[in-house]
């Protein structure tokens, strides 16, 4: 049982008993009762009929205080206290708070109303807050300070401590504060400043978070991940979104196309193009490439919505192309820097090496090899194990006339797909070669079989590289029976959305596209998928899933800076009865060049090294990192490599010398913010020939997003168990953050029998009685 008493902040009571047991009490009650009621039924019958009854009652309540007193009732009261804890108060310090807010709903401009006390169209996010601290209506600040010790910090890309007075805080300290807050930051990184006063030591836990931001997050680790870890540390997120959700504006929000391409071959260029609030027109939204207008379509933007435009260019020289895709700014829009946005394509001229690797002609192979040769942006070698002598004797023949012994032929391949092969025709070398070049960005295909793939590579160099984990534990009859009637595959939910798998880019029509394939009739059995690694196509039978889930056939993982894919059918060649070609080289030419980059990404062959992004923005930190090898492709034992950054703006070039510094064996890595908008390049002393080039570019995001991001605000609040919160909210919010403070129980203990109250209603009823009794002259 529970009960709140007004002077107390929250009281749970419960009774018990230290006399004879409750039941034995009611027993004895009942029996007096019924004795009582029965002797002045039967004795006192010259009585009127109403004093009976009253002398009845009375005695029957002293019987009942008396069998009360008789089982001792006690009462257990706990009191919980509320405990004075800190209230960590994040700021958002980025310039978009400084961002002018075009208020025209009923409800944005009381909101305005409610913070500055006047319904102004066109208040920036920083007065808001301001009109706030200094609100004597709201109080809102003093009343936090009553309850907690509020800390304050402000955040854009880090997080930096702000000097507020100890103890309760007054209106005009608030203010005071506010009014001193400077907007500057040029990226918000929301899930990183939760996350770092979250780690902040401190003698007594935080009672919650209040965040104040617009919610437009643009840098860091992820909001909802740190919303997760707050939700785990018992710190709950309360949430004040500052800003308008759906302001007048045209934005291009992002630019997709493939990261490498090839010259004279169409290359697909898609935008997303989102507008809010804006009237129906038609504009032009314009594909740039390397500054120059290549096109220009005509779209129609209105009211709130995101639609995709889409684009075809031919790259007509090999290097980086910067491809942009921008819309007019138009005359009533709130944000002016958000019409433009670019995505980075590597282009190049020159064919890539593809090793494949097979243990005997199998009909998989032969229309894969068949589709290899025909690809011109492809250098084909191709191992027949067990195959018929003399194949590499063959004018024009792929066919090499034995396993490769060097490591140079390994190491000059982009790609190496490997076949139903024995390891033990490897050998443990090679073996051990394959797995130090994928580590260094190669890109390996299993393309597993009944005899070897992937089951015979257990406990061998190459284990590590699966993406899936064999089953040892089936027989081999068991493992290579295949279907009478061919079975289908099932796109994963990961695999719904995998540029990899992906046959058209309408998400419907590529699912209708996968369900049409013609079916399987054998897939190879594994354990399970490796933490880490990704399924993008499954077996869907019951009977061949286990305690993990369906059997994954399509999987894949990174491996050092490499790629890792298996498929775990043999006949994918099925997939070109009815379509022929089309959606066969599809498949295999987004899943060969995808691979093949991760290496012609490289500064060269020698020296694989490339920096994460191909495009930062000023204040970013650039990572250029990788492997080196020496001539014979041994690696590179150094403790440093020395080399040179240089840096191209506004006709200058400016040059510093960089090092990168060993981390593992071969691996080097080295890093510097970039505080200057430009085009980059890096290259070695020792391999000046291969250059890492990437962009710096001045993107202002916060000037590109307008928008009050409330979903994901309110997502980060009911994750973390808080609340979100408008300005029409804010007054509330003193009690919301006090019901989930934290609290100290105390304990008493009442003994309800020692009570007089309790003595003077047993001498108060059986005085009453007697009174009216002999009253009645009855003895």
């Amino acid at each position: 049982m529970k009960a709140i008493f007004p002077t107390l902040a929250a009281t749970e009571w419960r009774v018990s008993f230290e006399g004879i047991s409750p039941g034995l009490a009611f027993g004895l009650f009942v029996v007096a009762s019924l004795a009582t009621a029965f002797a002045y039924w039967k004795f006192a019958g010259s009585a009127p009929r109403w004093r009976k009854f009253l002398m009845a009652f009375l005695r029957i309540a002293a019987v009942l205080v008396l069998a009360a007193l008789l089982a001792k009732p006690v009462l257990n009261l706990t009191v919980h206290d509320p405990v004075r804890q800190p209230l960590l108060v994040l700021v958002d310090g980025s310039e978009s708070m400084k961002f002018e807010d075009r208020r025209e709903s009923k409800e944005d401009l009381e909101r305005a109303e409610a913070a500055t006390g006047s319904r102004q169209t066109g208040v920036p996010r920083n007065k808001i807050l301001e009109g706030i601290a200094a609100s004597q209506k709201l109080d809102l600040w003093p009343r936090l300070s009553e309850q907690s010790d509020l800390i304050f910090h402000q955040f854009g890309r880090n997080v930096s401590r702000v000097a507020a007075p100890e103890g309760e805080l007054k209106r005009d300290d608030a203010a005071k504060i506010f009014s001193g807050l400077k907007y500057e930051e040029s990226a918000t990184a929301i899930g990183e400043a939760v996350r770092q006063v979250l780690q902040e030591p401190r003698p007594q836990p935080a009672g919650g978070v209040l965040l104040v931001t617009d919610g437009a997050n643009n840098g860091g680790s992820s909001p909802i991940e740190a919303a997760q870890i707050a939700k785990e540390q018992g710190v709950p997120l309360f949430i004040y979104g500052v800003g308008v959700t759906s302001p007048r504006d045209v934005q291009v929000r992002e630019v997709v196309a493939q990261k490498l391409a090839f010259v004279s071959e169409k290359l697909e260029v898609r935008g997303k193009i989102v507008s809010r609030s804006m009237e129906e027109k038609t504009v032009t939204a314009s594909l740039i490439a390397n500054g120059e207008i290549v096109e220009g379509k005509d779209i129609t933007i209105g009211g709130d919505r995101e639609q995709e435009v889409s684009f075809t260019y031919e790259p007509k020289t090999a290097g980086e192309l910067k491809l942009e895709i921008s819309i007019p700014v138009q005359a009533d829009e709130a944000g002016k820097d958000n019409n433009i946005a670019s995505a980075l394509v590597r282009v190049t001229d020159s064919k890539f090496n593809v090793l494949l690797i097979e243990q005997e002609p199998r009909w998989d192979f032969r229309y894969l090899l068949d589709y290899l040769q025909r690809d011109p942006r492809l250098e084909v070698k191709c191992v027949m194990i067990d195959g018929e002598p003399g194949l590499d004797q063959i004018e024009n023949s792929p066919f090499l006339p034995s396993l490769p012994e060097s490591r140079d032929a390994y190491f000059k391949s982009q790609v190496i797909i490997l076949g139903d092969v024995d390891p033990e025709d490897l050998g443990e070398e090679r073996m051990q070669i394959i797995t130090e070049w994928v580590q260094a960005g190669g890109g390996i295909i299993f393309l597993s079989g009944p005899n070897f793939n992937p089951t015979a590579y257990a406990g061998t160099p190459l284990e590590s590289l699966l993406p899936v984990v064999p089953d040892t534990m089936l027989s081999r009859d068991a493992a290579t029976v295949r279907e009478r009637e061919p079975f289908q595959l099932q796109l994963s939910r990961i695999g719904e959305d995998s540029p990899y798998l992906q046959m058209d880019p309408d998400p419907e029509e590529n699912k209708r596209i996968w369900e049409a394939f013609p079916g399987v009739r054998w897939t190879a059995p594994v354990a399970r998928v490796k933490p880490g690694a990704e399924v993008l196509l499954v077996d869907p039978r019951p009977e061949k899933s286990g305690r993990y889930g369906l059997l994954p056939v399509f999987a894949m993982q990174g491996y050092g800076s490499g790629k890792c894919v298996y498929f775990g059918t043999d006949e994918t060649y099925r997939w070109r009865s009815r379509t022929g070609e089309k959606y066969y080289s599809i498949l295999w030419g987004q899943i060969m060049q995808t691979l093949a980059l991760q290496l012609l990404e490289g500064a060269s062959s020698l020296t694989q090294l490339k920096s994460e992004r191909k495009q930062y923005s000023i204040g970013d930190t650039v990572v250029i990192s990788g492997n080196a090898y020496t001539e014979g492709f041994e690696p590179l034992l150094v403790p440093t490599l020395e080399g040179t950054v240089k840096m191209e703006s506004g006709g200058k070039t400016v040059e510093e010398p960089f090092e990168l510094h060993g981390i593992d064996r071969n691996a080097f890595r080295g890093e510097f913010t970039a505080t200057t908008p430009g085009s980059y390049s890096f290259a070695t002393t020792r391999d000046p020939e291969g250059i890492v080039k990437f962009e710096v570019i001045d993107s202002r995001p916060e000037r590109t997003q307008t928008a009050l991001d409330e979903k994901l605000l309110k997502s980060m609040a009911e994750i973390s168990g808080g609340q979100f919160f408008r300005e029409e909210d804010l007054a509330g919010l003193p009690d919301r953050i006090a019901a989930k403070s934290a609290t100290i129980a105390t304990f008493k203990k009442l003994d309800l029998f020692h009570n007089g109250w309790f003595l003077a209603a047993l001498l108060g009823f059986l005085f009453l009685e007697w009174l009216l009794r002999r009253l009645t002259q009855l003895k």
